[in-house]
């Protein structure tokens, strides 16, 4: 007893005191007395002491139990209640505070002396379970381990240490027994779980369990049954672990299965291991070079004496390249090698790991890769590459002996129809016969290319004389033009354009002297193909207005600067508007109105032209339904349809959406085609009764200035022809174009077929046609092409 502090909480002085005297008689330190609640709790913080003896009645407010509830919540100080009450309401607020003991006054001292010894006796042994629990606590804490106890029979789950952040959260409740608990548990685990806590003793396992929003982790569980309904456990958090493993697994695999060979040396350079790719490359066994470096063994050539010296000072601690390596028959082989070096925690070259692989392959492949670099893969020719390189050196050569070089450049005619309609099988087949046809027709020191598409380019060094370029030229036409037997189909005939560039009259390097080639293609075509020209530097210029309008007429399609122009149809001889032609306009920003001579066939040429008819298609369906509306409900509104617009894919579609988009009727939309289109009668066919099937009507524009046999009138469905303004301008003088405009009038009537007449400007056109019957027209007599809010004041104009 001696040494033990004891604070003293009571009432009476007299008491206190007397109090004091005897527990100082056994030795203890009176760490003070106080007679309130208060003040006991105050001196308590102030002056722990080992023990306090509290009396329950108090001065004040505050009686001892609910002080002695408030010291135990601050401290874990015994305390033994002394009081003169023992009745039920007392002790039962006396238990709240867990007292230590309860003596009843008067008290004899040796009970005071007992109760103090047992008081002091639990308090000891309390520390020491708590000193272990504290142990126990910080061992599961350095452990990451989750505790777990579970009551099988009421469902309730006790959780301690780490286990809520392994888990994410944990219920407090199993009451669904065992399978809530497998439900936690990863379907392809739970098996695993159920064999373990089945089995007697402790159950060991290693299983995913579920997080939050479906995420899982590896955790090994330790569990233990005490009795028939307890379980307790522990889990730690292994998923660091078992990624660390299958990262292992892994790079054994790889190890093992890569076609790379492997060899792991020690710090000597020894090798220690190899993989069975090492023997697959080099056909040496590991008997044979286990123990023995990599220079003795695999180098046709040694590394230097310092080699390993540098490698593990070198920053990145590795070095790779390419190096010569030898097979056990003694075949060398070059190598792409990479060695590295493995360093301990305290940074040491522990180990060295060597990977090579056989670069044979890689060799042929580059071969095969630098021959596809500057080779066309469909015709074999050299491609822009070879171009650039052969023209470079031959420029060069032509330099120091001052003899010309002529660059031709060939466009193919019609092309992008042949594979629009037979399909790009078929347009392969035509480019590889055209390749070849190129081959056999150049001089032996000539060079053909193929630049992409349908565009081919000839090198011809040692030019002496323009009329030689001229006369390869011809040749190569004549090659070109020959029939073509492509597989499945008939014959085909198809022409070229060429343009001829020389060097150094068009240009002092490959870049000018190909743009002049090209500008000299360009040429041929605008003069009718399937010819060559010389370049002329007034060529350029066209070539550079030409790319002009196409960047301007791109521009144009997406900044709406298209417009639509109206000339009206009339009824001869009344002149009473029955219809329109709608005509595209270009409204550019700074030049003005563009005509469509102009841009469209740029147009047509760089595929613009199925954008442009789309939405002239889509503004004349528009504009004629705001007629409708408007109360004009018989007229008809015609459109032009290129020949490539109708050869699309999605052509119906687009006619189908501008007229249900517009609510436009289709009866009144009709739409002109011109005779090149019928030339593909099969296409012409489909397409013309798909159209009719909607109630589209269909017109021959221009009609008689192709080269078309009359056949396709009865066999296509077709509405109106339109006389040609070529046939229309000379009458009534030309007894030629009179003849020719009596016969198609006739002609029409004949196939029960109405007809337009185009171009008419006089008085004497329209008397002489309206005489021939002719009962429809068109030209500047009546009206010229205008915006639709003019057209609007003449169809409420009254007629004369």
């Amino acid at each position: 007893m001696k040494n033990i502090r004891i604070q003293i909480v009571e009432d009476e002085r007299i008491v206190a005191l007397d109090l004091k005297q005897a527990l100082e008689a056994l030795g203890c330190e009176i760490t003070g007395i106080v007679a309130t609640g208060p003040a006991a709790i105050e001196l308590a913080r102030q002056s722990p002491p080992d023990l306090i003896l509290m009396d329950i009645h108090l001065e004040g407010p505050m009686d001892g139990t609910e002080a002695a509830r408030m010291i135990r919540a601050a401290a874990s100080v015994p305390i033994v209640f002394l009081t003169a009450y023992a009745e039920d309401d007392n002790l039962r607020r006396a238990a709240a505070s867990a007292p230590y003991g309860y003596l009843v006054k008067p008290y004899e001292m040796r009970e005071l002396r007992a109760t103090l010894q047992m008081a002091l006796s639990r308090r000891t042994a309390e520390l020491d379970i708590e000193s272990a629990e504290e142990r126990l606590r910080l061992a599961v804490d350095a452990a990451e381990l989750g505790v777990w106890e579970w009551d099988t029979d009421s469902g309730h789950l006790k959780v301690g240490g780490h286990f809520s952040r392994i888990v994410g959260g944990a219920p407090t409740t199993f009451l669904e027994g065992e399978s809530a608990l497998l439900h936690q548990v990863h379907g392809d685990d739970r098996a695993l779980l159920v064999e373990a806590l089945q089995q007697p003793g402790m159950a060991c396992a290693t299983v995913r369990l579920q997080r939050d929003a479906g995420m899982h982790l590896w955790a090994e569980i330790h569990a233990k049954r005490h009795g028939e309904h307890r379980v307790v456990g522990v889990l730690r958090d292994v998923t660091e672990r078992k990624e660390m493993e299958e990262k292992l697994r892994q790079a054994s695999v790889v190890f093992r299965t890569t076609a790379e060979g492997i060899a792991i040396m020690d710090s000597q350079q020894r090798i220690v291991s190899i993989n069975p790719a090492f023997t697959l490359l080099t056909a040496m066994e590991a008997e044979e070079v286990i123990g023995r470096t990599p220079d003795e063994v695999l180098h046709a050539r040694r590394h230097s004496p310092v080699f390993y010296e540098r490698l593990e000072a070198s920053e990145h601690g590795y070095w790779n390249g390419e190096t010569v390596c030898l097979r056990q028959s003694g075949e060398r082989f070059t190598a792409w090698e990479h060695v590295c070096a493995v360093r301990d925690d305290h940074g040491q070259v522990v180990q060295y790991v060597l990977a090579f692989s056989d670069l044979s392959a890689i060799r042929d492949a580059e071969l095969q890769l630098n021959h596809l670099a500057f080779h066309d893969a469909l015709t074999g020719l050299g491609n822009r590459n070879l171009l650039a390189e052969c023209m470079e050196s031959e420029i060069e050569r032509s330099r120091r002996s001052g003899i010309p070089i002529a660059l031709i450049f060939i466009d193919l005619d019609g092309f992008k129809t042949i594979n629009d309609t037979l399909g790009h099988a078929v347009g392969d087949d035509l480019l590889k016969q055209v390749a070849q046809r190129l081959r056999s027709t150049i001089r032996r020191a000539d060079i053909a290319f193929r630049l992409g598409g349908d565009e081919f380019v000839v090198l011809a060094p040692d030019m002496l004389r323009v009329e030689d370029g001229a006369g390869l030229a011809d040749k190569l036409l004549r090659a070109i033009r020959e029939p073509l037997d492509l597989s499945g189909h008939k014959r085909l005939v198809v022409s070229a354009s060429l343009g001829i560039a020389v060097f150094p009259a068009n240009g002092e390097d490959v870049d000018h002297l190909i743009r002049a080639a090209d500008s000299a293609m360009y040429d041929a075509k605008r003069r009718g193909r399937n010819r060559y020209c010389f370049y002329a530097p007034e060529m350029a210029e066209r070539v550079h207005e030409r790319m002009r309008i196409e960047q301007g007429l791109r521009h144009a399609i997406e900044h709406h600067e298209l417009i639509l122009h109206y000339q009206p149809v009339v009824a001869l001889p009344s002149r009473n508007i029955i219809g329109v032609e709608a005509l595209v306009r270009w409204q550019h920003p700074e030049n003005g109105l563009i005509s469509p001579a102009r841009f469209i066939s740029v147009a047509e040429e760089s595929g613009l032209i199925e954008a442009v008819g789309r939405w002239v298609l889509q503004a004349a369906c528009e504009q004629g339904a705001s007629w409708h509306q408007q109360g004009h409900t018989e007229l008809t509104v015609a459109v032009n349809v290129s020949v490539r617009q109708m050869a699309a894919e999605n052509f119906i579609q687009d006619v189908s959406e501008a007229l249900s988009s517009s609510g436009f009727a289709p009866q009144f939309l009709e739409l002109e085609i011109t005779e090149s289109l019928l030339q593909e009668l099969e296409l012409s066919r489909r397409v013309l009764w798909q159209l009719r099937s909607m109630g589209i009507r269909i017109a021959v524009d221009d009609f008689g200035t192709g080269f078309s046999s009359l056949s396709y009138l009865k066999h296509l469905p077709l509405d109106r022809i339109k006389i040609d303004q070529s046939f229309v301008r000379d009458l009534p003088g030309n007894t030629n174009d009179m003849a020719i405009v009596r016969a198609i009038i006739g002609l029409s009537k004949t196939l029960d077929l109405e007809v337009t007449a185009e171009g008419i400007e006089t008085e004497a056109q329209l008397t002489f046609l309206t005489v021939q019957g002719c009962p429809m027209g068109q030209g500047y007599l009546f009206a010229r092409p205008m915006p639709a809010a003019e057209l609007n004041t003449l169809l409420v104009a009254p007629r004369p």
